[in-house]
């Protein structure tokens, strides 16, 4: 044990959280197949991804750091299954209302114009908090490249509205992240162990 000031300091290993986080952020990747046994491994992937950031944020005295992540989840499946219920109300609707109505017809085009609106937000607004995530893990075990991941997968949210260059830097985010697990030191100095 050193002494930095005050606070003692402490080398924790953090080996198995680098593990489950990277294979993690691979099999998310798999999410975006359209296939049912990629998108559950993808969902097995959202797991050890958090489990991984809830261990990380706890060796580490950063409790934010899991916070942001699983706000920045749940908001992700509230737009997600928004966006669905947008979609199917707006299907619904376009079958059901009067043939040929232009009251009917402007109001799905704008009710479909307001849901991409509110979905797009609550989608930002989830990438925002995984930027921030990433930014406190990336200044608490000194490896920039999460800080570069979160800055990809916000961007990416960002650009969403432009549909493949969105998809793809949040692809390109998870990648590096992915990397930034498996590069990342086996062990960190936790101060006040």
């Amino acid at each position: 044990m050193m002494e930095q000031g005050n606070l003692p300091t402490q080398r924790v290993n953090i080996s198995t959280q680098k593990m489950l986080g990277g294979i993690g952020s691979i099999l998310i990747l798999l999410v975006f197949m359209p296939e049912t046994v990629a998108i559950l491994l993808g969902i097995v992937g959202i797991v050890l991804l958090l489990i991984s950031m809830y261990q990380l944020s706890n060796i580490l005295g950063k409790p934010n750091i899991f916070k942001k992540v699983l706000m920045g989840f749940i908001l992700n499946i509230v737009s997600t299954v928004m966006a669905f219920a947008f979609g199917l109300v707006a299907g619904i609707s376009s079958f059901t209302s009067i043939r040929g109505e232009t009251g009917a017809i402007l109001r799905l085009g704008l009710g479909v114009i307001v849901a991409i609106i509110v979905v797009y937000a609550i989608s930002l607004a989830a990438f925002y908090f995984f930027k921030e995530a990433y930014d406190i893990l990336a200044q608490a075990i000194a490896h920039n490249l999460f800080k570069v991941a979160g800055l990809l997968l916000f961007i990416g949210g960002i650009t969403t509205i432009l549909f493949g260059l969105g998809l793809l830097l949040i692809i390109v985010g998870y990648v590096v992240l992915a990397v930034a697990f498996f590069t990342a030191p086996k062990e960190v100095e936790v101060q006040g162990a």
